[in-house]
């Protein structure tokens, strides 16, 4: 981790016009979050900045913005990681804004339901837990793609969620792809059908925004390979 400057002029991306938008924050260490510096100014310097937080530990996701840039979790961000002392910080694209850098997440969400992405049970009166062994094929294909946290970057990051109407976008095709070769999930391959349109994944131009920006390091890119390798040949491992 590089060492961080002392204090940063903290640039926000504000909703109501006449707000303050740059702010001098101090930084304690070069450990310091960018989400550190955004408490900092609603605690000392302007209490109505919006911008949304919960878990602090990088594992729900609510804190997902744009730093510098790039789609990232607020609490995971080291300002010493940054090279700067000036750190830009703008509500996730693609994506309806509440106020300030805090977005309605709701077409996030939709997406999720468009591509019907739960698990339906193949025997839902099941007692017991049924488990797919270690070393099946499908189930090292699963956990690779697995671990989302639902914060959105993904779909703020990809090149059509804003442009397209309708674009599922990579998390839910991702979600797509896991139930598909999930055994336990009734739908399985007719599943596929949803994302095999203009809507879905053969609209996808793999440039893998959506990889580089996962703060789980998801493979999003090599996922919507997969889903057009098994559209096209009509089979799953």
């Amino acid at each position: 981790m590089s060492s961080a400057p002392s204090r940063i002029t903290l640039e926000v991306v504000r909703s109501e016009p006449g707000r303050p938008t740059t702010f001098d924050v101090p930084v304690p260490g070069p450990a310091s979050r960018v989400l550190d510096a955004l408490l900092y100014v609603r605690e000392n310097l302007d209490s109505s900045l919006g911008f949304r937080y919960s878990c602090r530990a990088g594992m729900c996701g609510s804190c997902a913005v744009v730093v510098n840039g790039k789609e990232a979790l607020a609490c995971q961000t080291a300002i010493g990681t940054l090279g700067t002392d000036r750190v830009r910080v703008a509500p996730l694209r693609a994506l309806p804004v509440l106020r300030d850098v805090m977005c309605d997440m709701q077409p996030f969400f939709d997406s999720l339901k468009r591509a019907d992405a739960a698990l339906r049970p193949a025997d839902p009166d099941r007692k017991t837990l049924r488990t797919m062994p270690p070393g099946d094929a499908r189930r090292a294909l699963i956990e690779g793609q697995n671990g989302c946290l639902t914060c959105g970057a993904c779909y703020s990051a990809c090149e059509w969620t804003a442009t397209r109407p309708g674009y599922l976008g990579p998390a839910a095709m991702n979600r797509v792809l896991m139930l598909a070769l999930d055994e336990r999930d009734a739908v399985g391959r007719a599943r596929l059908a949803t994302v095999a349109q203009e809507t879905g994944v053969l609209r996808c131009h793999g440039l893998g925004n959506c990889s580089a920006v996962c703060p789980v390091d998801i493979p999003l890119r090599e996922g919507m390979q997969k889903l057009k390798g098994f559209l096209a040949t009509e089979e799953l491992p």
